[in-house]
């Protein structure tokens, strides 16, 4: 049996391929990681904006909950809203300025007309969504035949 020995610069050669290669496995290696790194951190320093921004996007054609919005000012909010009762309907703020206006303003602000039919709707009582795919503004509904045909219209434009 032979024995194929490896001359000093053979040796030198093929460390220095072996040293390419691991540096190289070493750059990928890393770069994944501070990628991985950086969208975490950026994922946990802005979680609250991350879900408002695909709530507004998601959320377009389908129900609101209404302890997500603020119906005074009418727009999606990124927190829960507080709940209060205000002549035996339940509304929801994000204020408490919000709040005390629509009770000092209750037959102005407690009422809206349906985005739909046009009929006057009270805005405890109503269906919610989003009126434009991408914005934070929302409408009221009657009842389930009117939100669905108010999305219906506007797809089929």
């Amino acid at each position: 049996m032979v024995s194929k020995k490896l001359s000093k610069k053979q040796i030198k050669e093929k460390q220095i391929i072996e040293n390419r290669k691991f540096k190289k496995y070493m750059i990928i290696v890393f770069s994944l990681l501070f990628i991985l790194m950086t969208s975490i951190y950026v994922f946990y320093t802005n979680w609250c904006e991350t879900k408002y921004t695909y709530r507004i996007f998601a959320w377009y054609g389908k129900e609101i909950p209404q302890n997500l919005i603020c119906m005074n000012g009418n727009k999606l909010e990124h927190h829960e809203s507080i709940k209060f009762i205000s002549n035996d309907h339940i509304f929801y703020v994000c204020s408490v300025r919000c709040k005390e206006n629509i009770i000092h303003h209750y037959e102005n602000l407690a009422f809206i007309s349906d985005a739909f039919s046009g009929d006057t709707i009270c805005k405890a009582n109503a269906l919610i969504g989003i009126r434009e795919r991408g914005k934070p503004e929302v409408v009221y509904f009657k009842d389930a035949d009117n939100f669905n045909n108010y999305y219906l219209a506007i797809n089929s434009k």
